[in-house]
């Protein structure tokens, strides 16, 4: 080979270089582009928040409905005329969400269509995931719907953080929840005096007081007791997670009454023996 042709090929093989670096470049570029695309395409604006599960939105200019993905909370109860587990929180839980998905704001939005046909939407505000947010206030209760698995387990912790500090679906201040439930029957039983006349008369009005206040417990422990996993109705999702623990407090409290009952008898007995 001479000096000569071998100089000819450094032009070729420089071109070939240059056009794999040129290739490169420009697929780094298409893919920022289409990422860009995706990226702008997550981003809709809120147009209204219709209660805590369902959301307006714009949609490059396209409005569409979507509800809130791997939470969902009790429907909207303005006029308070129903109460009850069912529809413990409604109302707070659509002014949270409003709260936070303010008409107008934008938001990253990933959307993902469920087995119902419904648009799930999982939202993101200032690097933050509502959706998970709303589970660790206790203004919702998990799903798994809509949402993949690491974001059903976040979701999951989160709700598992509510119950622990006692907010929202599980604050004792919150007479619709069965924690304020169970934690008013208890004190309604403890507030019935300890001391009484050691008469037959007295003994059973005590008596007939202490066991109201059981049945009272012991009707939450069948409401309890029928949670389920997938019992379809709102108090079954929002409480079963936290049934073992309400089991137990009811269980503690009824026989606590139990055993006052028991004593009571006792002393009965021995007035009539005597």
């Amino acid at each position: 080979m001479t000096h000569v042709a071998a100089r000819a090929r450094v032009p070729k093989k420089a071109l070939i270089v240059f056009a794999v670096v040129a290739a490169i470049m420009l697929g780094l570029a298409a893919v920022s582009v289409v990422r860009g695309i995706v990226h702008e395409s997550r981003r809709m604006q809120v147009v209204e928040v219709l209660d805590g599960n369902t959301v307006v939105v714009d949609a490059n200019g396209e409005h569409k409905t979507v509800k809130m993905a791997g939470v969902q909370s009790s429907i909207r109860n303005p006029d308070g005329l129903r109460g009850g587990p069912n529809m413990c929180l409604g109302e707070k839980s659509h002014g949270w969400l409003r709260d936070r998905l303010v008409q107008g704001a934008t938001a990253e939005v990933d959307l993902e269509e469920g087995e119902d046909g419904q648009q799930y939407a999982t939202f993101h505000l200032a690097g933050k995931d509502v959706n998970t947010s709303m589970a660790e206030a206790g203004m919702a209760a998990p799903t798994g719907t809509g949402v993949d698995e690491a974001t059903a387990t976040e979701i999951d912790e989160a709700n598992e953080l509510a119950r622990s500090t006692g907010a929202g679906l599980y604050d004792v201040e919150e007479s619709c929840t069965y924690n304020s439930m169970l934690f008013e029957a208890e004190y309604k039983l403890d507030s019935i005096p300890e001391k009484t006349d050691n008469t037959v008369k007295a003994l059973d009005k005590r008596s007939r007081e202490v066991a109201e206040a059981v049945d009272e417990i012991r009707l939450i422990q069948e409401d309890v007791e029928a949670l389920e996993k997938d019992g379809g109705d709102f108090e079954d999702l929002a409480w079963h997670p936290a049934k073992e623990e309400l089991k137990q407090k009811a269980d503690e409290a009824a026989e606590k009454g139990l055993q006052r009952l028991r004593e009571l008898n006792d002393r009965r007995n021995q007035i009539t023996a005597g």
